[in-house]
Parts: C-alpha cells; sequence; structure tokens
C-alpha cells in the first residue's frame, strides 16, 4: 500500500479545515441532499463528504457507508487532495497504490473510486466529494462532468463557511483595535498633568480624567451626568457658551479661554480651557476639552499687579522690598506649571524657567543670551518669525500680542513640539522693551486627537472592504454613515447620503420595503429580513438585520444597518430543490414531485367537479432491451421514450417518471370518458413507430397502457393509482401493445379496450 503524501501547504490546510467548525459535527442537509444526489446521478452504491483531517479522513455525509471516519493512511481522498483535477481509480485491484489497502480488501469492499476535490477561495483542498463502487468502473466524462456540479454546491456551501469565520476574525481584529485604542487612551489620559474630558454637545461630561476631579473638587460619581454649565462661574458662562456656538456653527475648530470654575464648598477657580471638536463625516460629534489649573498662577499675577502698584507709590523708600517681591516674582515665574521665556528687543532669550527647561530639555545657562529664533523656531517657521519681530520694533504693532496660538517649538533632541502660546510685552523707559510668553505643550492633547482621527480612519478602512451592506441611521431616519458598498450594490454615493433622510437616498419603493421594520428597530427591537434589490439589470437578494443602538440610559440613539447578499444561496437552494424534484434521466417530474401534483389535482377535481384520468404505462419488453443491448441504450429508449410520450399529451397535462420503465400521465379537465381512450390510442399509435436514438440506433418499442378514469373525484390518489395498475395488467394480458380505460365512478366491470390492430 503507498501511504499518501501531504500536500506543500498542509499546516494551512489543516488550520482552515479546524476554523471552519466542519470536523466532528452533526449531519447537515445541504450536505446530505449532495451525496444522495451524487449516489444517485452516478449510480454508485457509496457517496461521501470527505474531510481530510491531519491523521485522518472523516465522514461530513455518507450514503452506503456505516463508518464515520477511517486512517488518513487509508484515506482514497488523501490522495485526491494533492491535485485540483478529479481523480479516478477504475479498478483498486489492478492499481498498486491500493491493492492492499484495508479499504480494498476489507468490508468498505472499494473497487471503484472518483473524487472531487473541495478547494477553499484560496486553493486550500480540505476534503473530497467522491462516490465509490463494489465493482470495477470506468466513469465517462459526462459522469465526471456531473460529479464536479455537485462538488460545486458543497464548495460553495464551503465557502459561506469560510466568508463566515473570516469575519468573525476581521470583528475580533476590530474588538482588539479598539480596546488597544481605549486602554492607550486611558493609560495618557489618566497620567495627564492637566484635566482631559470629552464633552458632549450638551455640555455633558461623557469621559473625563482623576486630574480633571481634583480640580474642580468633585467625585467621579457628581461628574458623571453633570454638565460643564453646572460648574462655571456664572459671569463666565455666556463667553464659553459663545465659543461653543462658534465650533457648533463651524466658524472655528477649536477654542481657548481663561474662566473660573466654582468647587461644591463655593472656592474659586482658575483655569486655562482649551476646547476642540471632534467632527465625524463633517458633523460636531462630541468636544475634547483640556482644563489646566492656574489659580496659583492666577494669584500669583494678582499678587504681582497689587505689588507693582505698591512699588510704584513706594519706589523710594521701599527699595529693598521691591527686591523682594522681584525675588518672589522669579521664584513664582520659575516655577510656574507653563514654560516662562522672555527676550529683548534684539531676539536674545533673557529669562528661561523650570518648566521651560523641562520641556525644551535646555538649562538655564544653555538659553539664557541665546537668539529665540536659532534655538526654539523651526527652520520652516524661522523666516516669518523673524519679519514678524522686526515688522513689531519698526511699528509697535504685533497682532499676535495678547492671542494664544499654536506653534511649534524645538525640543534639544531635534524633535518638534505643538505648543500653545501666549505673547505679551512689557513697555521700557526710552522705548526698549521686554517681551514674554507662556509655552504650554499640548502633545498629550494632539496625539490622543491623531489616535481618535486614525481609529475612526481604520473604521473606516475595515467598513468599506467587508462585503456587507454597513450604515448607521439616526432616529430622524437620516444617514450618519454608509460604507463603500452602498455604491456598487444599491448605486448610492456613501458621502452625499450623509445626513439624508432614507427615503430620499433610496427612493419611495424600497423604503417602503424597509420602513416598517427599520420603526420597529428605532422602537428597540431588532429586525431581521429578507428582500429583493434591484440596480439596472442586476437583481440581489439582500439579507438584513437593524440593531437598535441604545445607550445606557436605554434610549434608543439609532440603528446600526447590516445587510449580507444572499443571492447565491438562494440560487443554490432553488437549483437543490429542482434536482430534488426531477428524474437526473429523462427530466421529467419524478415520483415525489408526482405524488404532490396529482394531490392537487385531486383537490382541483373536488373543486370544479371536472373528470380526471391517471394514465399507468411501460416499455414492452424492456428487460429484453437492457439484457440485450446494455443499461446504455436502455437509458437513450427511456429518454427518447419520455419525449414521444409528451408529445402526445396536451401542455396541460402531467407526464412523470415512477423509477425504471414505469411512467404515469394526469389527464385534468376532461369532458367525457372517451377523450381517455382517445389519448390512450394516441399514445399507441404513436410508438408504431420506430423510436430514433441518440447513439444512431433505431429500435421498435411498444407500450402498454393501463387508465382509470374519475368523473367526480370520490377515489383517493392510492385508490386511483390501483385501479390504473390493475387496468395496465389487465392490458399486458391481453398481448401488450394495447391499452384498458377503467371508468371508476360507475361499477368497475365497465371498461373500454382498444388495441392498435382491431382499433376498438
Amino acid at each position: 500500500m503507498e501511504a499518501p503524501l501531504y500536500p506543500p501547504n498542509e499546516a494551512r490546510r489543516v488550520a482552515m479545515l479546524r476554523a471552519l467548525d466542519l470536523l466532528d459535527t452533526p449531519s447537515e442537509p445541504v450536505f446530505d441532499s449532495i451525496t444522495r444526489l451524487a449516489s444517485r446521478l452516478m449510480g454508485t452504491p457509496i457517496a461521501l463528504i470527505s474531510l481530510v483531517d491531519a491523521d485522518r479522513q472523516w465522514f461530513k455525509s455518507k450514503v452506503g457507508m456505516d463508518a464515520t471516519q477511517t486512517p488518513r493512511e487509508e484515506a482514497f481522498c488523501a490522495h485526491a487532495i494533492l491535485g485540483t483535477q478529479a481523480f479516478v481509480v477504475p479498478d483498486a485491484h489492478l492499481d498498486e497504490r491500493f491493492a492492499d489497502n484495508p479499504c480494498v480488501t476489507g468490508p468498505a469492499d472499494v473497487r471503484a473510486y472518483a473524487g472531487i476535490p473541495l478547494l477553499t477561495s484560496e486553493g486550500l483542498a480540505l476534503g473530497t466529494l467522491c462516490v465509490i463502487d463494489h465493482q470495477p468502473r470506468y466513469f465517462s466524462q459526462t459522469e465526471l462532468d456531473s460529479l464536479w456540479d455537485l462538488a460545486e454546491l458543497a464548495r460553495h456551501e464551503i465557502f459561506n463557511r469560510e466568508v463566515a469565520a473570516r469575519a468573525r476574525v476581521l470583528t475580533q481584529e476590530d474588538d482588539d483595535l479598539i480596546a488597544d485604542s481605549d486602554a492607550l487612551f486611558k493609560a495618557i489620559v489618566d497620567q495627564a498633568a492637566v484635566g482631559i474630558a470629552m464633552v458632549g454637545l450638551d455640555g455633558t461630561w461623557l469621559r473625563f480624567n482623576s486630574r480633571l476631579c481634583e480640580i474642580l473638587g468633585r467625585t467621579p460619581q457628581a461628574l458623571q451626568g453633570a454638565t460643564f454649565q453646572d460648574v462655571t462661574h456664572p459671569q463666565d458662562l455666556r463667553l464659553d457658551l459663545d465659543h461653543v456656538q462658534r465650533l457648533l456653527d463651524g466658524q472655528a475648530d477649536q477654542y481657548s479661554m481663561e474662566k473660573r470654575y466654582v468647587k461644591p464648598d463655593g472656592t474659586i477657580v482658575w483655569a486655562h480651557l482649551t476646547v476642540a471638536v471632534v467632527r465625524r463625516d463633517g458633523r460636531p460629534r462630541y468636544f475634547v476639552s483640556v482644563i489646566d489649573d492656574i489659580s496659583e498662577r492666577k494669584q500669583a499675577e494678582a499678587a504681582l499687579e497689587a505689588l507693582r502698584h505698591g512699588l510704584e507709590e513706594r519706589v523710594a523708600e521701599r527699595t529693598q522690598d521691591l527686591q523682594d517681591s522681584r525675588d518672589e516674582l522669579d521664584a513664582i515665574l520659575h516655577n510656574a506649571l507653563d514654560a516662562f521665556i522672555c527676550i529683548d528687543d534684539e531676539g536674545c532669550i533673557t529669562r528661561w524657567n523650570k518648566q521651560a527647561e523641562s520641556t525644551f530639555g535646555r538649562t538655564h545657562d544653555e538659553a539664557v543670551g541665546s537668539k529665540l529664533s536659532e534655538l526654539l523656531i523651526p527652520f520652516t517657521h524661522r523666516q516669518a518669525h523673524e519679519a514678524g519681530m522686526a515688522h513689531m520694533l519698526r511699528t509697535g504693532e504685533a497682532p499676535v500680542m495678547g492671542q494664544r496660538l499654536e506653534l511649534p517649538a524645538i525640543h534639544k533632541s531635534g524633535a518638534i513640539i505643538p505648543c500653545e502660546v501666549a505673547i505679551s510685552t512689557l513697555p521700557r523707559h526710552g522705548g526698549r522693551g521686554t517681551y514674554f510668553a507662556f509655552l504650554h505643550d499640548i502633545s498629550i492633547r494632539q496625539r490622543a486627537e491623531q489616535a481618535l482621527a486614525a481609529s475612526e480612519r481604520r473604521l473606516r478602512m475595515i467598513a468599506d472592504n467587508l462585503p456587507a451592506l454597513i450604515a448607521y441611521v439616526d432616529t430622524q431616519e437620516r444617514y450618519q454613515f454608509c460604507n463603500r458598498t452602498y455604491a456598487t450594490w444599491l448605486g448610492v454615493d456613501p458621502v452625499t447620503a450623509i445626513d439624508r433622510p432614507v427615503l430620499d437616498v433610496l427612493g419611495e419603493e424600497p423604503y417602503k420595503q424597509r420602513r416598517d421594520l427599520l420603526r420597529q428597530a428605532l422602537q428597540g427591537e431588532r429586525a431581521e429580513f429578507d428582500i429583493e434589490s434591484r440596480m439596472g439589470s442586476r437583481v440581489r437578494h439582500l439579507h438584513l438585520v437593524y440593531l437598535p443602538d441604545l445607550s445606557d440610559a436605554g434610549e434608543v440613539d439609532g440603528v446600526y444597518v447590516l445587510g449580507i447578499d444572499v443571492t447565491d444561496a438562494k440560487q443554490v437552494h432553488k437549483q437543490l430543490i429542482q434536482l430534488v424534484r426531477s428524474d437526473p434521466l429523462t427530466g421529467l417530474p419524478n415520483r415525489r414531485a408526482f405524488e404532490d401534483m396529482f394531490e392537487h389535482a385531486l383537490a382541483r377535481q373536488r373543486r370544479t367537479e371536472r373528470p380526471l384520468a391517471l394514465a399507468f404505462l411501460d416499455v414492452d419488453g424492456f428487460k429484453l432491451i437492457n439484457d440485450t443491448y446494455g443499461h446504455a441504450i436502455g437509458d437513450e429508449v427511456l429518454r427518447a421514450f419520455a419525449l414521444r410520450l409528451t408529445s402526445c399529451v396536451r401542455v396541460t397535462d402531467t407526464v412523470a417518471r415512477l423509477g425504471g420503465d414505469e411512467f404515469v400521465i394526469i389527464l385534468e379537465g376532461l369532458q367525457q370518458a372517451h377523450e381517455a381512450d382517445i389519448v390512450a390510442r394516441k399514445i399507441i399509435h404513436a410508438f408504431a413507430l420506430p423510436l430514433d436514438l441518440s447513439v444512431d440506433m433505431v429500435l421498435d418499442v411498444r407500450t402498454s397502457v393501463g387508465v382509470a378514469y374519475q368523473a367526480r373525484g370520490r377515489l383517493s390518489a392510492p385508490q386511483l393509482i390501483e385501479a390504473a395498475d390493475v387496468a395496465l395488467y389487465e392490458a399486458k394480458a391481453a398481448g401488450r401493445n394495447t391499452f384498458r380505460v377503467v371508468q371508476t365512478d360507475p361499477p368497475p366491470q365497465a371498461r373500454v379496450t382498444a388495441s392498435p390492430m382491431s382499433g376498438a
């Protein structure tokens, strides 16, 4: 026995097989119908869907086989998965690879084998659809083509499982990405020395760090659900709200201001507030606020101002006090939370506090005396800075004075630091002045904003490349998000759809299909349904799921929309139904289809009270034809017989094959009993001519017909079938090539008999 080799992609192949959750699972109708059809079409006692695991083959579906698995080294299918074409063994006894295989010499008695590899979308062979015979067998190309077609059905189902598995992986990766992003955000924000918060458009605190709670003197529980309006000093609230409105109106992306907050005990907290609006698809979603406690600085500034006035009044006699105050001011500025820098009118640094050392990596001695433009200003901004300084010295005008700006600065390492800058001037006697600036490192805030934007881009990329419709609809039934699949499947531009009603975007009829279930989802109930969608000549069957977006309070904020294309699955289902109800040899309805049709015909007769007849017939001497010319010619005779039989009846009549050479005809809407005689006589005369077979052969074929005629629908289907069968038996007993008609409503002895020879 020759053991099968392993494919070069064995590890990936086994990993994919196990990821699809097919091994060791219960039988499924979709696979069982394929193996039944394979056994029937190929005429083999055994048909299998075999999955080749690392050390075994396991049968997902089986016909004619008791075992559920066999060792891999004995598996014919383990050889079949090494290629992509049909693997055929006509006679295992004559094949060196399999002659002593236990599957050949043992109870399984495998003699002939044909298997089609079942490939994934990446070309990984997971197993086979195979048929097995206990006799030597040379499979024709037509038979192999049929086996390929059935294998395609199994491949399609496996592909659906593969898509679902990949979607689960993508979903898990997306969840992991979001979790990592949230963890990073939390780690950065919670360690910040300033208060950072996400604020809703109505002013509600959504998320915030512990530093914010310290600044405002409130517990997290007290802040949760409160608004910034609740804690803002009344005299500062109007200006703050005006800035917020400018953000909402799109007049600015951020603002900064100094404002006062009120602690629960009435204490005033001065803070420097920077607010940026976060937009999604052009619409404001929430605010990011950075709150720096500047109470000490304000106190220092107030003390400085008071000291300045006092010094002006007492300069003559309080020289020492002035020096002490200057020392105090130096201490305050040196220890301020913002970097404090002074420059003279030559642009040289004269003061450099402790926070400036920390922020820019240079000591006081390294900085003082250096040109500000050379030490801190990036090369790309240096020319503009020097031109601005020259203009200010020449004209005394400086638009940047008193403004809070975002400007880049250079760290000693060469890294660029984004800073928020406030510049002022202190005029001196003689026209020369001192210029000073407070700089605050806003790297953390910018990184948080960039991380948020990057996360949104990643989510958009994932959504746009999934083979599914993904959207979000707000409570006003307006789209707030559509992925790119909307354009390819529905012809909807995902950009122009934003903020537009579903009715306007999809049109009246598609909206009516969805309206009731969309509103059900907006009431908080999940909705799931199938619809048919047309785009030009393309028709898609879509499975849509509407998921309510529930807030923490249980209120519906909108609806998530997910849609997948199930067109192929619908088509496969339709084809499987057709295969199950059709005779594979003649294309006529099979026994199952006939039984359904006959019950419906009898039901119509009971409603209309119009006569009905059932004809039972077979091929005279069919066994002799099979014995003389072989089963292949016998099959050709049955196909030609079916064609000629169909030509003898009306299009409203039903011709079916029950099996072997047995056929039935349902004759509906008859007026008189003699009409059944006419049809039977027409059939007998039709077979007076030889049959032309597709193999360039002509045969004389005759038939016998038994007909049960019923005028009022009193007998059941089994009773009419039995009556027609008895009539056929009598026709054969009368010498074949004739017919008998039995009227079931009068006493059954009233029969009409005719033959092509006698005509009566």
